[in-house]
């Protein structure tokens, strides 16, 4: 049986429908992806120079240990634990008793063989003048001769000793033989010190200091090529940041165990800042490479294919982009493929980000909008 339709029910009837198409259209734009927020910079062309960085331990470019030449009790000390000292100051004093003693009998034989040699000289000169006019033998003279030749070899042999004693005398006397630290102090005055054996002080040498390091043997041939055509620039940074300019003065042989090379730069430490002993960050530099394409390091991510980038054109998509680098220097790494200067690529926002994804850049406020004052109606 045909029932007639109310006017009411088809008006209820349209309007759900109306709802329900409504409701759809409404799920179907809440379901459309936003734009990913991301900020960009532009690769750039840059000078920057390429360098190797590692960890140096800070030595002494020269240290000598002090011991005494000759035997005897320690006198004097006059020097304190720490001090730097300056090339030929006094430090020890030893007794120089004996070693007097033993000058004054090699100078007073010395006096006893020359008058000796005196009195030998002028009887060979009386033999010579009697056996030119016959009246002595030639044995005679013979034995004139060899006297005043024996003494002159004894007043030799005794001028030798007198200078041994007084360079035995000095070595009571014990001076530093160059500039430096003075480190402690191991015999205190009244101890007897034997010769060549017991220490008395160690002095390190302080200005300049040497900074040893290790680089990984890859960077051997450059190294080594651009150390053979100019001497290669190297910078030390203390725990204090205290930053010094030296010069790799020496390359090692590579170390099969770890697989480095041991390297070495001289620092002029004329401010004394660098301390024996303590770890320095080293920055080796190589080269300046010129005009290289340039985006900050945090744009550059590592994934399973390698290294990449994402690209922003104008179309507003982010494109993964796979790129090689080589060099970072301050937070800018050098890209060598895969890039061109001028293209935007993404800093900030990579989590949300897939090839071909839409993004959009955070909006800037004007300074006209930020001096406008705010309406009544504008917080509700």
């Amino acid at each position: 049986m045909h029932m007639p339709r109310h006017p009411v029910f088809c008006a209820l009837l349209a309007g759900s429908l109306c709802l329900t198409a409504c409701s759809g259209e409404q799920k179907k734009e809440q379901r459309a992806p936003k734009p990913a927020l991301v900020t960009v910079t532009e690769a750039r062309l840059l000078d920057v120079p390429s360098t190797i960085d590692a960890v140096g331990t800070v030595e002494a470019s020269a240290t000598v240990t002090l011991v005494s030449r000759v035997s005897g009790e320690l006198m004097e000390v006059l020097v304190r634990e720490g001090q730097h000292v300056k090339k030929d100051d006094l430090l020890f004093v030893i007794d120089k008793r004996p070693a007097e003693i033993a000058l004054h009998q090699v100078l007073a034989q010395l006096e006893s063989d020359r008058a000796k040699l005196v009195k030998a000289e002028q009887d060979l000169t009386r033999s010579q003048k009697l056996t030119r006019g016959g009246f002595t033998s030639a044995a005679q003279n013979d034995e004139a001769r060899v006297a005043a030749i024996g003494y002159r070899a004894a007043v030799k042999v005794d001028e030798a000793a007198v200078e041994q004693a007084r360079l035995n005398l000095s070595y009571c006397e014990i001076r530093a033989p160059m500039d430096g630290r003075a480190g402690v102090i191991q015999v205190d005055p009244g101890n007897i010190v034997t010769a060549h054996t017991q220490p008395l002080l160690i002095i390190d040498e302080t200005a300049p200091v040497d900074v040893t390091f290790s680089v990984p043997e890859r960077y051997l041939p450059e190294v080594r090529g651009l150390a053979s055509e100019s001497s290669l620039r190297v910078t030390a940074r203390t725990k204090d940041d205290t930053e010094s300019e030296g010069e790799l003065t020496f390359i090692g042989n590579v170390d099969s165990a770890t697989g480095t090379v041991p390297l070495k730069a001289r620092f002029p430490n004329t401010d004394g800042k660098m301390w024996p002993g303590e770890y320095a960050r080293i920055t080796l530099r190589l080269r300046l490479l010129k005009d290289a394409v340039t985006v900050p390091s945090r744009a550059v991510t590592i994934g399973p294919d390698g290294t990449f980038v994402y690209v922003v054109g104008d179309d507003m998509k982010a494109r993964y982009r796979l790129v090689s680098t080589s060099v970072e220097h301050n937070g800018v790494s050098v890209v060598t493929g895969g890039l061109e200067a001028g293209e935007k690529v993404v800093m900030e926002g990579h989590v949300r980000l897939a090839d071909g994804i839409d993004v959009r850049f955070p909006s800037v406020r004007t300074q006209a909008e930020d001096k406008q004052p705010a309406t009544p109606g504008a917080a509700s």
